[in-house]
């Protein structure tokens, strides 16, 4: 696998923990209409609906529920193939830069910073470490 591979594969979970929190949002927003909308008890006319708008929305929350279970399996199996890939690595510091920019999400400030490197340095040996990676082609 060449390097822009490698990356491509290494951002999977992250990627999978973004369509998470997309599709939290939009959960959330769907509950609140439904809870906005309120059933007419009165045989007066009135409202242009055809009261289907309720059973429409609770179709779509149960679509995005589905959604969810089935990413959240998704970012959970990347997640552990890239920790297993990760920690197939020796040296500490390439270890721990890719954990942190893979698993954790970190910018490249921070992780310079919590490895005590300066940020040149940091990118230079996360090359070096995705570079190193063994990564089974099936995955």
């Amino acid at each position: 696998m060449e390097y822009a591979e490698k990356l491509v594969w290494l951002r999977r979970y992250r990627e999978s923990q973004k369509v998470e929190r997309e599709l939290v949002q939009e959960l959330e927003q769907l509950r609140s209409q439904a809870e906005r909308i309120t059933p007419v008890l009165s045989a007066t006319p009135g409202g242009g609906g055809n009261g289907q708008q309720l059973p429409a929305i609770v179709e779509r929350i149960e679509d995005i529920r589905s959604q969810m279970t089935e990413r959240i399996e998704q970012g959970l199996t990347a997640r552990t193939e890239i920790a297993e890939a990760i920690d197939q690595l020796t040296d500490v510091q390439e270890l721990e830069i890719l954990r942190r920019r893979y698993l954790l999400g970190q910018q490249w400030e921070q992780i310079a910073q919590e490895v005590h490197l300066n940020r040149r340095w940091t990118t230079k040996l996360h090359k070096r470490a995705v570079e190193k990676l063994k990564i089974e082609a099936e995955r």
